[in-house]
C-alpha cells in the first residue's frame, strides 16, 4: 500500500470576524465540543494516515492546546504522530507566510518516506474518505488531483471560493472564483493529493514565480499554464463551508436540527476531539431547555431554546437564552435575556437587561469580556 501523509492546512484560513482575530479558524469551537480542525484530522485517521503535520500560520500555542499529544487522531501508536509546522520567520513578514514557505522552511521532503501527500483545509467540514480518492489519482497518473463538490446554490453559498471548469477525463481546464453569479458550480474543496515528486516541484517553483503564492494559488498557476496535469475527483457528500462569523453561527444553529446533522455526522465515520475531565451537566429544578446542545460541566438553571451551550457554562435562574451558541466558560447571570447572540470564551453578561442582535446579524460578546 502506498505511504501517504497528511497536512491540515491552516494558512488559507478564512476570517470569520473577531471570532479569529486571536485564534486561527481550526481551533474555533464547533457544536460545544469540537475544534473546526477535528473534521479534517479525524478524516486523516479514518482514512488510516496516521502521519499528520498541521501547517500553523500564527497562535501555534492554541493550536497545540487544543490538540495535545495528537494521539486522539493517531491509530499507529508506533509509527503515527501529529506534528505542528510553524514558519517563525514567516511571523515579522505576514505577506511571506504561506504553506508553501512554512513547507520549505520546516519540512524535508526528500528526508520524510511517503508517496502521496494529501493537504486539506480546515474550514470545510466534511467526511471524506481519502483513500478512493488516492486510488483515482494514482490510475489517473496527475500529477494533482482537487477534490470538489458540484453545488446548485453558488449564488447563495462558497463566496470566493476557487470554482473549477472540468474537462475530458476530470481535467481541470480553468480555476477562476465564484462570485456568486450563477447557481450551479463546482467548487474546489481545497484538497489535493499530490506525489512526493510533484510537490517537491512546486516547492521549489514558488521561487520563480511569486514567494508570495500559496500552495492553491501555484496549481491555479499551473493550470493556467497548462504546465500540471491537474484532475478533479467529486466528493457527493455534505459539505459545510465556514467562511464568516455570520456563516459560522447559521450552520452551527442548522445543526440543531438531527436531518442537518445526520448528514455531517455517520455512525462508521467517528469524528474525534480532545477529551475533557469534565462532570456532567447540572440542571436546576427550574431549568428548561429544548432543542439545545449541553456540553458537560455547564450548569444550567434558567431557559436554553435552540442554542448550542459549550463546557462549563453557567446560566443562572430566570435568564433566557434563546438562538445563541455559548462558549466555555461563559456566564449569563440571573434574569437576563440572550437571544441572536455569540458569547466567546470566559464572558460574563451580568449587569444588563437583555443582548439581542438582529435575524441575520449575529451580536458578538467577545471573549472574556464582562457586560
Amino acid at each position: 500500500m502506498e505511504k501517504i501523509i497528511g497536512f491540515c492546512n491552516l494558512h488559507d484560513d478564512p476570517h470569520l470576524g473577531q471570532l479569529t482575530t486571536k485564534r486561527p479558524c481550526g481551533v474555533v469551537s464547533f457544536l460545544g465540543r469540537y475544534g473546526l480542525m477535528d473534521f479534517t484530522l479525524s478524516n486523516f485517521s479514518n482514512s488510516h494516515i496516521d502521519r499528520i503535520y498541521v501547517l500553523v500560520k500564527n497562535s501555534v500555542l492554541s493550536v497545540r492546546s487544543h490538540i495535545g499529544n495528537g494521539a486522539i487522531w493517531t491509530n499507529n501508536t508506533r509509527r503515527g504522530f501529529v506534528n505542528l509546522l510553524l514558519n517563525e520567520d514567516g511571523l515579522f513578514n505576514p505577506k511571506f507566510n504561506t504553506d508553501l514557505a512554512n513547507l520549505k522552511a520546516n519540512f524535508s521532503i526528500d528526508y520524510v518516506d511517503f508517496d502521496y501527500a494529501v493537504i486539506a483545509p480546515s474550514f470545510m467540514l466534511a467526511s471524506i474518505d481519502y483513500r478512493p480518492i488516492i486510488a483515482a489519482h494514482e490510475k489517473s497518473g496527475a500529477d494533482v488531483t482537487i477534490v470538489y463538490k458540484h453545488i446548485n446554490n453558488a449564488d447563495e453559498e462558497f463566496h470566493n471560493c476557487d470554482r473549477l471548469k472540468i474537462g475530458a477525463d476530470n481535467k481541470v481546464t480553468k480555476i477562476d472564483t465564484n462570485l456568486g453569479r450563477t447557481s450551479e458550480a463546482d467548487i474546489s474543496l481545497e484538497s489535493f493529493i499530490i506525489s512526493k515528486k510533484v510537490l517537491r516541484k512546486i516547492v521549489n517553483d514558488v521561487s520563480k514565480v511569486s514567494e508570495l503564492f500559496s500552495l492553491r494559488e501555484m496549481i491555479k498557476y499551473y493550470v493556467g499554464e497548462e504546465a500540471l496535469d491537474v484532475r478533479a475527483y467529486e466528493f457527493e457528500g455534505y459539505v459545510i463551508p465556514m467562511l464568516s462569523l455570520e456563516g459560522y453561527f447559521k450552520h452551527s444553529l442548522d445543526l440543531l436540527n438531527v436531518q442537518n446533522r445526520n448528514k455531517l455526522f455517520s455512525e462508521d465515520w467517528p469524528i474525534y476531539t480532545t477529551t475533557h475531565n469534565t462532570p456532567p451537566a447540572l440542571y436546576g429544578r427550574n431549568a428548561d431547555v429544548r432543542n439545545s446542545f449541553i456540553a458537560n460541566g455547564s450548569i444550567i438553571k434558567g431557559k436554553v431554546e435552540n442554542c448550542i451551550i459549550s463546557r462549563d457554562v453557567v446560566i443562572e435562574k430566570g435568564a433566557v437564552v434563546k438562538n445563541a451558541i455559548l462558549f466555555t466558560r461563559s456566564e449569563i447571570g440571573k434574569d437576563v435575556k440572550v437571544i441572536n447572540a455569540l458569547i466567546d470564551k470566559g464572558a460574563r453578561v451580568s449587569g444588563v437587561n437583555a443582548l439581542e442582535g438582529k435575524d441575520g446579524e449575529v451580536l458578538y460578546i467577545k471573549q472574556g469580556a464582562k457586560i
